[in-house]
């Protein structure tokens, strides 16, 4: 009895940690029906910045899988740099609210009008567009975006981006775009 209690519960926990550590959060697939998508964007209001600096990036990166076993790479949106984590089990990108703010999202309570499932639990979300991903020589335009309230440690480069380069490889423990 006591050892089969024991392995549910390292069961469970490894379970757990393998979730949190695989995706920190994903936006399901089942939440991006095209009513969700069509929503307009001016639900975020963006503060622009006249002429921003976007800079040169390499036209290929590559980046080592860290301890964690994950891919993180560096993206610059709307002229400012941010850490992602490259999900390809999620749809979209999906920003932090740090980060959301970190490029001039001005959120409030209002402009979280949808809701996402992620490890953490529900968490309100908003919709906006990003005028300019800067990754791997790219500069991807207009590209939609989730932002989240609460529940995600570090913003996910999702699909939508991801599709945008020309190739995403994994070999072994070393990840490529270009």
């Amino acid at each position: 009895m006591i050892t089969t209690q024991k392995s549910v519960i390292g069961l469970v926990a490894f379970g757990l940690l393998s979730a949190s550590a695989l995706l920190a959060a994903r936006v399901n697939r089942d939440f991006l029906t095209p009513e969700a998508i069509a929503v307009p964007t001016a639900n975020a209001a963006l503060v622009k910045t006249v002429n921003p600096q976007i800079p040169a990036v390499p036209s290929e990166l590559k980046a080592l899988r860290e301890s964690d076993g994950l891919f993180y790479v560096t993206a610059h949106v709307n002229g400012q740099p941010l850490r992602f984590l490259v999900d390809t089990g999620a749809s979209v990108v999906v920003l932090t609210g740090a980060d959301a703010r970190a490029i001039g999202l001005n959120l409030n309570d209002k402009h979280y009008n949808s809701s996402v499932q992620t490890v953490g639990g529900n968490t309100d979300m908003a919709w906006t567009t990003l005028d300019h991903v800067k990754i791997a020589g790219r500069d991807v335009q207009n590209l939609k975006a989730a932002v989240v309230k609460t529940g995600l440690g570090v913003s996910l480069l999702g699909q939508n981006a991801l599709v945008q380069l020309g190739s995403v490889t994994i070999e072994g423990d070393h990840i490529r775009m270009r």
